[in-house]
């Protein structure tokens, strides 16, 4: 017996019960705050049941390619490149998958605002961009 009652045995049956069943074992509002597992709106509606995500994400599905052109819109919105850079940063933290395709189709254009010389001003201004430790 381990110290909280349960046989070792019990605990190990249990835990791989949901990866033989086939459910994820991370689920609902943990795969939308993970950059890694978020799709943003590109869920479609049996992943989001089957994740238990559905009524946490607007009923809209957008492919990724009509989330680059948002995130694109977005990225134009803003005025001098610090704030793009800030915006890039919080797609880097909520969707890992699109913030890299959208640096990769537009590599030319987002290079000077991910790196250099953006980056030199976001460090000096580190106190009013810091959004979220990485």
């Amino acid at each position: 017996m381990s110290r909280n009652g349960v046989k070792a045995s019990e605990s190990v049956s249990s835990t791989n019960k949901d990866v033989r069943m086939g459910r994820p074992k991370i689920r609902g509002v943990d795969i939308m705050r993970d950059p890694i597992l978020n799709k943003g709106m590109a869920f479609t509606l049996p992943e989001r049941q089957i994740l238990g995500i559905h009524g946490l994400l607007p009923p809209a599905l957008l492919d990724q390619d009509q989330q680059v052109y948002q995130a694109m819109q977005n990225f134009y919105r803003w005025s001098n490149d610090l704030d793009r850079y800030i915006f890039m940063m919080g797609l880097q933290d909520r969707c890992e998958k699109l913030f890299y395709r959208v640096v990769t189709e537009n590599i030319d254009l987002m290079m000077p605002v991910i790196y250099t010389p953006t980056v030199g001003l976001a460090c000096q201004k580190f106190g009013m961009v810091f959004r979220k430790p990485r």
